[in-house]
């Protein structure tokens, strides 16, 4: 899986939501990014923006697809999170 780099600030400015933070960025439904807190790099794809949070189904982790089994609420707060190339 190769990833572009596309940094974003790993804490969200005072009062920016998850929303904001997509809509800044330019992230839309579909968009895939890859991101790790410590344990292996997580990858999702965002599926509903809504105004304050995001719906992601998780497509990897660790390099083990994972099926999806539907979303679920992510926050982008707690990881460093890069695009994935496609």
């Amino acid at each position: 899986m190769k990833a572009e780099t596309v940094r974003i600030r790993f804490e969200a400015p005072r009062g920016q939501s998850d929303a904001e933070r997509c809509k800044v960025n330019g992230w839309t439904v579909g968009t895939q990014l890859v991101g790790d807190e410590g344990y292996g790099p997580t990858v999702i794809e965002i599926t509903a923006i809504g105004e304050e949070s995001i719906l992601a189904k998780t497509i990897s982790h660790n390099g083990d697809v994972r099926h999806a089994r539907g979303e679920g609420n992510w926050t982008l707060q707690c990881r460093d999170w890069k695009v994935v190339a496609q």
